[in-house]
């Protein structure tokens, strides 16, 4: 179809296989991508180059794609709205529970080291600048399923309040077509809140 999307999953790591298949069988060359806790990748999502998701651009353009969309979930979809804000050939970001800002890391980079607190990603070597969580906080999840972490996102918003324009993702440099879904009852992260002020 000259059409390729890059699936992108979130924190659990998990490949989605399923979602790209749906793409596949439509006649979109589709691409599930483990972006993080790979061989050779960083075992968190920690300092993520977003070069390599433009990698996988180029592997879509080679085989012959000239419309370029990203599917990401959560931490997949702070992956692909980053993205598209500096990579110019995505035409498509379809962000499910999108966030608005650039986060900490979840879990360690490829140093094993999870704190102190680094930026979810990075670009040409510099970490993007990110919302931190406060340490008390963090700690006080409770972490038996089904786990909530939306105080948490509520609590790191106010705390460092100061940090959110700044660590803003720049969606408005996208010449992306973008489509936000999000649930009112996310009880992982204000999702509806993040496509509000992406949809600002």
């Amino acid at each position: 179809s000259g059409t390729g999307v890059v699936v992108l999953g979130g924190s659990s790591g998990r490949v989605d296989l399923v979602r790209a298949g749906l793409f596949a069988e439509r006649g979109i060359l589709a691409i599930a991508m483990r972006w993080f806790g790979g061989e050779g990748q960083s075992p968190g999502i920690c300092e993520i180059p977003i070069e390599t998701f433009s990698q996988a651009i180029d592997r879509l353009r080679e085989a012959g794609c000239d419309r370029i969309g990203f599917v990401g979930t959560s931490k997949g979809a702070e992956a692909a709205l980053l993205v598209a804000s500096y990579d110019l050939r995505v035409d498509v970001v379809i962000a499910i529970s999108p966030s608005s800002v650039v986060w900490a890391n979840s879990g360690p980079g490829k140093d094993g080291v999870g704190w102190p607190l680094r930026s979810s990603f990075a670009r040409d070597g510099k970490p993007f600048p990110f919302v931190p969580y406060p340490a008390e906080a963090l700690l006080s999840v409770n972490r038996v399923p089904p786990v909530r972490y939306l105080e948490l996102f509520h609590e790191s918003l106010r705390t460092f309040a100061g940090h959110v324009s700044q660590a803003t993702i720049p969606i408005e440099l996208s010449f992306a077509e973008v489509v936000l879904v999000a649930g009112g009852d996310d009880a992982l992260w204000p999702s509806a809140v993040f496509a509000k002020a992406l949809s600002a």
